[in-house]
């Protein structure tokens, strides 16, 4: 998989992305609520897409004091978040396209976000060591994502297949990795693995 495939990919789903998602993209609520926001926070959506998740984020933020920056690497997609920024009137957002294991935006967040993307990142370590980069001492990581359905017995691998199809792998040992670099780390899983919500905070 070639990062140019997956701008491919998303220059069809950035169309239907909206529309289809809440099929199969769940828990957001509970895991935006484990960036412990304040209405001052700085945030930063890694794959921020369409902007899905800005509904979710931006009532933690006040208007003037926080800010939320959604950062993606498909223009297509970004095209989309910037009419729903520009529909809703939203002031304190700004949209990057850029990649996140190369990223340098030259200032620091309260939280850093990761819904549904991570796993679509082939150098996914370089694109959580550039978000802990990125994050202020203390600052919350909070990465939701499809898990390994372990629980599912034979329609798990079915699964994992159909989603590496679709560029996505869930086999890598992201919760291990983020465990040996967060604070107060916490992992949960829901129904039976279909995904999870990690969390943690990086040390002073």
């Amino acid at each position: 998989m070639t990062i140019t495939a997956v701008q491919r990919f998303y220059r069809f789903h950035a169309h239907v992305y909206d529309s289809t998602r809440w099929l199969i993209l769940h828990r957001r609520r509970p895991a935006i609520a484990a960036l412990q926001l304040r209405p001052d926070s700085r945030v930063l959506e890694v794959g921020c897409g369409t902007g899905l998740n800005f509904p979710y984020l931006l009532p933690y933020l006040d208007p003037v004091a926080g800010r939320l920056v959604g950062l993606d690497f498909s223009p297509d997609m970004l095209d989309r978040a910037r009419r729903r920024v520009s529909a809703h009137g939203w002031s304190n957002v700004e949209l990057i396209c850029g990649d996140a294991t190369t990223m340098r935006l030259g200032t620091h967040f309260d939280a850093v976000f990761f819904g549904y993307s991570l796993t679509m990142i082939p150098d996914w370590i370089g694109a959580l060591e550039r978000a802990l980069e990125h994050l202020v001492p203390g600052g919350r990581l909070v990465v939701l994502d499809f898990g390994r359905f372990q629980d599912w017995g034979p329609a798990g691998a079915l699964m994992r297949g159909w989603l590496r199809w679709n560029h996505v792998e869930t086999l890598r040992p992201y919760e291990d990795y983020m465990r040996d670099r967060l604070a107060d780390f916490e992992v949960r899983y829901w129904l039976g693995g279909y995904c999870f919500i990690a969390a943690g905070r990086k040390d002073a």
